[in-house]
């Protein structure tokens, strides 16, 4: 009904089209079956330990992004009525392709440093 919906404010131009949908799943997801634009948020009612995606710079990429509290560095994923994911803090990337990058509302904001190597000291 979520994407339903998402879809018809799309059509409608009342919101941009989101690059990326979220998705709670009870386990990790595999690799080789992960969708483009798709979050899997593994977890459960209550509770989130881990974010799994394609990177949007380099589909082949996988970004696992930890959400537990107890463990450092950590994000958060707050999703909305219509299944669009927002992402806090930034992700970036340190190796393959340096990507830096913002999530809201679905959308990708990328950041000016993005794709560039990090300088290691």
């Amino acid at each position: 009904m979520r994407a339903l919906a998402c879809k018809i404010l799309v059509v409608l131009r009342l919101i941009p089209r989101p690059a990326f949908t979220a998705r709670l799943v009870s386990g990790h997801p595999d690799p080789d079956t992960m969708a483009d634009g798709q979050i899997y948020v593994v977890g459960g009612r209550g509770y989130s330990k881990w974010a799994y995606f394609r990177c949007p710079a380099d589909r082949e990429e996988i970004v696992q992004l930890s959400l537990m509290p107890e463990r450092r560095p950590r994000w958060t994923v707050a999703v909305d009525w219509l299944g669009r994911p927002t992402i806090n803090p930034s992700v970036r990337q340190l190796d393959g392709s340096y990507a830096h990058f913002w999530i809201r509302r679905g959308r990708v904001d990328w950041c000016a440093d993005s794709g560039r190597g990090v300088r290691r000291v």
